[in-house]
C-alpha cells in the first residue's frame, strides 16, 4: 500500500472503527508493522475514536438526565393542575407506590424464600431418612452374612464329624463304670484321644432293674453337657453309650441314671 492511497481511503480510521475488509486489514498491517507514519497515522486514529466515544457516552447520559428532569416537571404540573382533594389523592398513589410496593414485593421475596428453605429442608429431612434406611440395610445384610458364614461353618463341622463317625475307627477308649459307693475324688480316669473320635462308656447298674433309662451327664460344676433316653440293660446288666470325644474337656464328670451315680476324671491327650 501507497500513502496516498491509505489517506484518501482513511484507510487507518475504518481499520480502527473495524469497518475495513478483512483482505485490506490483513494488507494494511502488514504494511504498518514496517512504517513508522502509519503506526502514527494508527495512534492519532486510535484517539479520536476514543473521544467520540467518551463524547457519546456523555451526550447520552445528560439526555437521560434532562429527561428525567422533565419528566419530574411534567408530574409537578401535572399535580399543579388538579384540584387540592385530587392533589392528595395522586399524592397518597405516589407514597403508595414509593413506600408500599417495595415493602410487597419484599415480602413476596420473602415468602419465596421461605418456600425454598422448607423445600430445602424436607429433601434434607428425606435425604437422611434414605441414609438412615441404607445404613439399617447394610447392618442388618451384615449381620445376615455372619448368621449365614457361621451356619455353614457348623454345618461343615457336623459333617465333618459326621464322615468321621461313619469311618471305622480302631483304639477305640473303653471306660467300665461302677455306681458310686462314697465320697471322694473319681477313681475312674480316662484320657483323651490325640485325635477327635468316639468314647465308650460301660455302666454297670444294679437291681432293681427298670425296662429303660435316662442318662445326664455333668461337669464338676453341675452343668448338664449331655442326656439321653430309652437306654436298655443288655445281657450283662450294662448300660452302654457313646459319645464323641469333643464333647469332653479335661476335668471331673459325673453319669447319673434314675439314682446311679457314675463319676470318672478325663485327664488331657497325652
Amino acid at each position: 500500500m501507497d500513502h496516498t492511497l491509505i489517506e484518501e481511503q482513511r484507510i487507518a480510521e475504518r481499520y480502527v472503527t473495524g469497518k475495513l475488509p478483512p483482505d485490506e486489514a490483513e494488507r494494511f498491517e502488514e504494511h504498518y508493522l514496517s512504517c513508522q507514519e502509519c503506526l502514527d497515522r494508527l495512534d492519532l486514529a486510535e484517539s479520536m475514536d476514543r473521544g467520540f466515544k467518551r463524547a457519546a457516552s456523555q451526550d447520552t447520559a445528560r439526555l437521560a438526565t434532562q429527561i428525567t428532569a422533565a419528566r419530574q416537571l411534567a408530574v409537578i404540573a401535572w399535580l399543579s393542575r388538579l384540584g387540592r382533594s385530587r392533589q392528595a389523592v395522586a399524592l397518597v398513589m405516589t407514597v403508595f407506590l414509593v413506600a408500599v410496593l417495595p415493602g410487597l414485593f419484599a415480602l413476596r421475596q420473602v415468602r419465596e424464600s421461605q418456600r425454598e428453605l422448607a423445600a430445602t429442608r424436607s429433601a434434607l429431612h428425606q435425604e437422611r431418612e434414605r441414609t438412615a434406611a441404607g445404613s439399617r440395610s447394610a447392618a442388618e445384610a451384615e449381620k445376615l452374612r455372619l448368621d449365614l458364614t457361621r451356619e455353614q461353618q457348623a454345618r461343615a463341622k457336623a459333617d465333618a464329624e459326621l464322615a468321621a463317625a461313619r469311618r471305622p475307627q480302631g483304639n477305640v477308649p473303653l471306660l467300665f463304670l461302677d455306681p458310686e459307693r462314697g465320697g471322694g475324688e473319681p477313681t475312674h480316669l480316662l484320657r483323651l484321644p490325640r485325635s477327635p473320635g468316639w468314647i465308650v462308656f460301660s455302666l454297670t447298674v444294679e437291681p432293681p432293674y427298670r425296662p429303660s433309662y435316662r442318662v445326664v451327664l455333668r461337669d464338676s460344676r453341675g452343668q448338664e453337657i449331655w442326656s439321653g433316653d430309652g437306654l436298655r440293660p443288655d445281657a450283662n446288666d450294662s448300660l452302654s453309650l457313646s459319645l464323641p470325644s469333643t464333647l469332653l474337656a479335661p476335668g471331673d464328670y459325673t453319669l447319673a441314671a434314675e439314682g446311679r451315680r457314675f463319676t470318672f476324671r478325663v485327664l488331657p491327650a497325652a
